[in-house]
């Protein structure tokens, strides 16, 4: 996945390393269905299948139809195909550029969500050149599958983290799990978060961008337009119970404004959200949902 992993366990009562090496093999597995550097993992191969049905494993099916209902539900704001304009303003690798007008034309012909659907248990794609990316939403889903591991263990008090992105577990005989969102204009902590029995993804646009002639290009790119959104929305933190949803809601947060996105959690009441945008003072300005003031240490 190209991050790190924590891991932070209460009452330890394993081997080490035989307990790593079990957590390792599962990441493995998981990079191999979702990882788009490996050239022979599950979600390369179905990138490179020719139109009509496509075997998927379970697992590839449940990521996916998990990323699309968050592309239906924002109705497309988010979208899980929008691998081939990443690949055109360079975000994959370091060779950024800003593409001409006609080329994102081009592009926007191979992206839509609704494009890709399920058959009969197999998956089909509309267009060959259809492309597949899970990155906003697979490492949420690692995040829950070593959590479930941790469970099937024996575990009731542990801390899972997968670059950034978080789950927790605990129990009465022990302490709060006290996390810190990270201030992105001083890098100091600017909230910290009591996160038991919940998981936390943060997205942001501080932390990968390019500049070019004076303007600021973000990553977090418009399926409809092909080109960067332009909200002052700098951060968007989420809480959920399971850390694949929180890793999706913070990846759309990005993609619409921060009110309507609140609006929209706050219909919701196992997640919250908290948003930050930074004025033309440079100033933090905050948004969050109804609870999560409660969730606050």
């Amino acid at each position: 996945m190209g991050t790190t992993y924590s891991i932070t366990i209460m009452d330890f009562m394993h081997n080490k390393d035989n307990f790593k090496s079990h957590i390792d093999s599962q990441l493995n597995l998981i990079n191999e269905k979702f990882s788009t550097y490996i050239s022979d993992s599950e979600i390369s191969i179905i990138n490179k299948s020719n139109t009509g049905t496509i075997i998927v494993s379970d697992e590839f099916k449940y990521v996916l139809n998990k990323a699309l209902y968050y592309c239906k539900l924002v109705n497309g704001n988010y979208d899980v195909t929008i691998g081939p304009l990443i690949s055109l303003w360079g975000f994959d690798s370091s060779q950024n550029k800003i593409p001409s007008n006609n080329e994102i034309v081009n592009v926007l012909n191979y992206v839509g969500y609704e494009k890709i659907y399920f058959k009969n248990n197999y998956l089909v794609k509309d267009n060959e050149n259809m492309n597949i990316d899970l990155n906003s939403i697979a490492k949420g889903y690692a995040v829950d599958q070593i959590s479930e591991f941790l469970d099937d263990s024996g575990y009731s008090n542990y801390l899972v983290e997968i670059g950034g992105e978080l789950r927790s577990k605990k129990d009465d005989n022990h302490d709060n799990w006290i996390v810190g969102i990270q201030n992105p204009v001083s890098n100091s902590i600017i909230k910290k978060i009591k996160l038991n029995n919940f998981s936390l993804a943060t997205s942001g646009t501080y932390n990968n961008f390019f500049e070019l002639g004076g303007i600021t290009y973000s990553h977090i790119l418009n399926p409809n337009t092909g080109y960067p959104y332009k909200y002052q929305t700098v951060s968007a933190t989420i809480l959920a119970r399971e850390c694949i949803d929180a890793d999706a809601y913070a990846t759309l947060s990005m993609t619409m404004k921060p009110l309507d996105i609140v609006n929209l959690i706050n219909e919701n009441s196992d997640v919250e959200v908290y948003i930050i945008e930074i004025d033309e003072d440079n100033q933090v300005v905050e948004y969050m949902s109804d609870g999560f003031e409660t969730m606050v240490y």
